[in-house]
């Protein structure tokens, strides 16, 4: 009877050991057009120059780590960061990538924007591509959590 006992024991204990390794669901046809909502209603609010509708998709802590520069830390502080740079003239996002498991997703992104440039007479187009780490929040959105990009412009001499 001990014997049984224990290979039971063992097995229950394999089971459940199994299923808390199980990784999370995929991303659901739902969730990823939730993502590609969320990136057009960035871009939407960014081109009208609503920088608390941006700061508003994103995470309450999260972090932008634009280049060659220090990080933007929280809601606050994306809106000022954004603000900065003024309303664009143009801009456009292309979504290339789109994956996740659970709760947790990003994004690959190329994008054009034309800004105005301080004290030049014509404006500044800037392109690149930048990678965003979404959070799937308990109301079915996703939030923009951790955000880099890039130019594909050399750095400034």
């Amino acid at each position: 009877m001990r014997p049984m006992l224990r290979l039971t024991c063992a097995l229950l204990a394999a089971a459940a050991c199994a299923r808390g390794n199980a990784p999370p669901a995929a991303l659901s046809p739902e969730d990823v057009a939730a993502i590609k909502s969320a990136q057009q209603k960035y871009d939407q609010m960014f081109l009208a120059g609503d920088w608390a509708g941006v700061a508003a998709v994103h995470t309450p802590d999260a972090i932008r780590m634009p280049p060659n520069a220090p990080d933007v830390r929280g809601r606050t502080a994306i809106e000022a960061e954004v603000a900065a740079f003024g309303k664009p003239a143009a801009g456009t996002t292309t979504i290339t990538e789109v994956d996740g498991r659970g709760n947790l997703a990003y994004e690959l992104v190329n994008f054009s924007l034309t800004l105005p440039a301080k004290g030049a007479a014509k404006p500044v187009v800037i392109t690149g591509r930048g990678l965003v780490i979404l959070r799937k929040q308990p109301d079915g959105s996703w939030l923009g959590d951790r955000v880099i990009w890039n130019s594909d412009q050399p750095v400034p001499k």
